[in-house]
Order: structure tokens, then C-alpha cells, then sequence
């Protein structure tokens, strides 16, 4: 997967077309064509590292996110309180889990190629994994992300989308809107359901609000953003065959 077949059956210069118009691109995929993306293994693998100090996974309830750290222990301020996030997990509620692009070397050849892509700009990207273990889970208030691109990937199970419009001013600083005050600032522009497969491109600082109705689901965000800083390094995707050279007789 690179970034010419993730934008089929639209194609890169329709895309880029419509990116250069500041338009949000829907792209209705191959279905499963992002199987074999990422599995299930892989991510409880990163869910059950409850010491990564990088990524912690972030529980998602109340219409925003939380990092669920055990901050009094000694050796590691950030381990996860596991057993709380086991329950919250099957409760219903949504994970998210952050600088996953070296989740495998699919993933990571995925991103590098969007980097490639949008090399004129000087772009670099990351990947946010949401996953919803159950149907109608948790999920965030209206919000927009600046400033960051994004590419939403569908790779298991549906989620519905709404995209907004202002209808009123809203501070710069504010990044989410409660769901009781939705109609006092925002518009319902577009309403539509990604399958697996799907695709969805959005520039920054859209109002947007996602949820999993029937199902549990897997999605991959990936948020891309142009670097002003001079010589600004791509990160080295470089992947690693440990077991490989642990097996090696040389």
C-alpha cells in the first residue's frame, strides 16, 4: 500500500485537484483493501505495553481523551493503569493510540510514501490508531484539528461521519464543541458512513464528529502537517528483522 493506491479509484491528480481547492475528498475503496494493513495481533501488542513512554493509550470518554498513568510508581511515571483501562475497554469506550507509524513495516512504508507525495510542501505525518472494541462506543465531541491535514483509513468495521460548518465565530484556541452547544455554532454539512476500505481526506480545521454504530472498528488517522522550521529530518522508518538476525547461523 502506497499513496497512489491509497487514493484509488480517484486517482492522484484528482486528489491533489481537489486538495488544492481546500475540499474535504470522500474516496469509496476496494472493499478490505486495507486488510492486511494492520492486525489485531499488532495492536494488542502495543495495547498490553503499559510501559511505552511514548505512545500511553489514551482511553476516550466524556467526549475527549485520557491517559490512564499510574504516575506514583518509581521506576515508570508512565505505566498504565491496566486493569482500569481492561474495564473501560469493555464498557464501551474507544482507545486511541498515538506515533504508530512504525507500527509494522506496512504502516510505515504507507506514510513515508505520503511524505513523498506532498514533498513539495515539506510535509511530515504521523498515525493515530482508534479502535472501538465494541459497537456504539465512546467517542469525541465535535472538534477540528489544526493544524494538520488528515487521511482517514477504514480498516475494519463502519463508522459514521458528520462534517460541520461555523455558523457562528469560535475562539481560535477552542478545539472541541460540547454536543449541547452544537447548534448554537455548527451546521450539519455532510453526512455519510466509511466502510472498510474507505478513505477520507480533510483539511485542517474542519468540525467533525465520528462514531461506530454496529460494530467494533479499527481506523487509522493519519495527520500530516508542513514543516516551517528549516531542515526539518523525515523520521527513519527503517524496519528492523530482529528475529531474523537472532535466527541467523552467520
Amino acid at each position: 500500500m502506497d499513496f497512489d493506491s491509497l487514493v484509488a479509484p480517484l486517482g492522484k491528480d484528482s486528489f491533489f485537484e481537489n486538495y488544492k481547492k481546500g475540499a474535504c475528498i470522500l474516496i469509496h475503496g476496494e472493499r478490505n483493501r486495507f486488510e492486511g494493513l494492520i492486525s489485531l495481533e499488532e495492536i494488542e501488542l502495543r495495547v498490553n505495553d503499559g510501559c511505552n513512554i511514548l505512545s500511553p493509550l489514551q482511553i476516550i470518554g466524556g467526549g475527549k481523551r485520557d491517559a490512564l498513568l499510574d504516575q506514583n510508581l518509581p521506576w515508570s511515571s508512565q505505566a498504565m493503569r491496566k486493569a482500569e483501562v481492561l474495564k473501560l475497554i469493555q464498557d464501551r469506550h474507544s482507545f486511541m493510540m498515538t506515533n504508530m507509524s512504525q507500527i509494522n513495516p506496512r504502516v510505515a512504508h504507507l506514510v513515508d510514501s505520503i511524505e513523498a507525495a506532498f514533498s513539495d510542501e515539506d510535509m511530515r505525518a504521523d498515525v493515530h490508531i482508534y479502535v472501538s472494541p465494541r459497537g456504539a462506543a465512546s467517542g469525541y465531541n465535535a472538534h477540528r484539528d489544526i493544524p494538520q491535514h488528515k487521511l482517514y483509513l477504514q480498516v475494519m468495521g463502519s463508522t459514521q461521519w458528520q462534517v460541520f460548518e461555523q455558523i457562528s465565530d469560535i475562539p481560535g484556541d477552542v478545539r472541541a464543541v460540547p454536543e449541547a452547544q452544537e447548534i448554537k455554532f455548527l451546521k450539519l454539512a455532510r453526512e455519510f458512513e466509511l466502510q472498510p476500505g474507505d478513505a477520507f481526506y480533510m483539511p485542517p480545521a474542519v468540525f467533525h464528529k465520528v462514531r461506530n454504530t454496529e460494530g467494533p472498528r479499527v481506523s487509522l488517522s493519519i495527520p500530516f502537517t508542513p514543516m516551517t522550521q528549516a531542515d526539518v529530518p523525515r523520521m527513519d522508518r527503517t524496519y528492523i528483522p530482529f528475529r531474523k538476525i537472532f535466527e541467523s547461523e552467520e
